[in-house]
């Protein structure tokens, strides 16, 4: 729960990504606007949603023909970044002139704020690598792990696939074989019934006419409508027995269905024994 409260703190104001796109669109003037009024609140941002909004709002407002509001977004900009620079290549020409001139004109004053700068920069970096010879030294001094967690995902999709594939997904590998089995035999029954019933069914030299001994109902013999029926009854049967196994299988998947699966290694001295323990 923590982490998610500070994730939401530290996301970026939702005033900022509706002010991209307003400038993204040429909408100048609502991105001004949205700026203007989420920047007069004093939100904490971090330095680069700083920049950025500092740039959208000079850009703006120079567009906007407000170059005295321009210069003062521009100069925010540069208090947090003495360096920056406008692309050129997205940045019309006259701004970049214009961003330019507001740089040197305060160079003054940028050149120790850009020194301290550096300072915060080389202590950041020193920093960091007091932190990771920190961690090296005690991975060396505890030595290897002495329990590995292998986290397997598991795909929700699979309970409702045919042939078993959800328990063999959940490690039941003989029901699985059992459930792929069964829906292969009732498939080719099913096929091999559909198949022959057209065969008869379609076969000219099989008909019959009205009046012929052994042909109460035309155009088929009444053994021809028998054996036709006998293989509708399989057909049907074998079709349902199938759509009943899959229903089975659907069910069974989903009951035993755990979407994670911790498998914890837990490692012995050498000449020990490995031993795996699962959590659910």
């Amino acid at each position: 729960m923590i982490p998610l409260l500070l994730a939401l703190a530290l996301a970026a104001p939702p005033e900022l990504k509706r002010a991209k796109d307003q400038f993204d669109f040429g909408a100048y003037a609502d991105a001004a606007g949205i700026l203007r009024q989420m920047l007069a609140r004093r939100p904490e941002l971090t330095p680069d949603e700083a920049v950025d909004a500092q740039r959208i709002l000079g850009i703006s407002e120079y567009q906007l023909g407000d170059k005295a509001a321009a210069r003062a977004a521009f100069v925010s900009l540069l208090s947090y970044e003495p360096d920056y620079a406008l692309d050129p290549f997205l940045v019309p020409p006259p701004i970049v002139e214009f961003f330019d001139g507001v740089k040197r004109e305060y160079e003054p004053v940028l050149a120790p704020l850009r020194e301290r700068h550096r300072e915060l920069a080389d202590q950041q970096r020193l920093a960091d690598e007091a932190r990771r010879r920190l961690l090296a030294e005690e991975a060396a001094r505890a030595g290897p792990p002495q329990k590995i967690v292998r986290i397997e995902q598991r795909v929700y999709m699979f309970n409702w696939l045919p042939l078993g594939a959800g328990q063999f997904q959940n490690g039941e590998r003989a029901k699985g074989t059992a459930i792929a089995a069964g829906q292969l035999v009732l498939g080719l029954v099913n096929v091999a019934a559909i198949v022959a019933h057209n065969q008869i069914a379609n076969d000219r030299t099989r008909t019959c006419i009205s009046g012929q001994q052994g042909c109460a109902t035309p155009p088929y013999s009444d053994s021809d409508r028998q054996l036709l029926g006998q293989i509708d009854a399989v057909k049907y049967t074998s079709a349902g027995l199938f759509w009943l196994l899959y229903g089975y299988g659907v069910w069974d998947a989903h009951r035993h269905f755990v979407p994670r699966i911790e498998t914890e290694i837990t490692v012995r001295q050498p000449g020990g024994a490995l031993k795996l323990e699962w959590s659910f």
